[in-house]
């Protein structure tokens, strides 16, 4: 996910699905992070990005290995 300027949808969070109703893609793309009070991780748009190309990685592969 990379956030864009102006993006008012809230967040989750990747590992436990989590809504962070207080963080918008907007304080993200500003350089914001939060805490899940699910799972108790940290995130930030950087974190979240790089959740996102992995789940790709994995995606292409997996298509890649049927």
């Amino acid at each position: 996910m990379t956030p864009q300027p102006g993006a008012t949808t809230s967040v989750s969070c990747p590992l436990c699905h989590t809504v962070a109703p207080a963080m918008t893609g907007e304080a993200l793309a500003a350089g914001g992070d939060w805490r899940c009070a699910q799972c108790h991780q940290n995130w930030s748009a950087t974190r979240l990005a790089t959740v996102a190309a992995y789940a790709e990685y994995c995606a292409a592969r997996s298509d890649s290995a049927a």
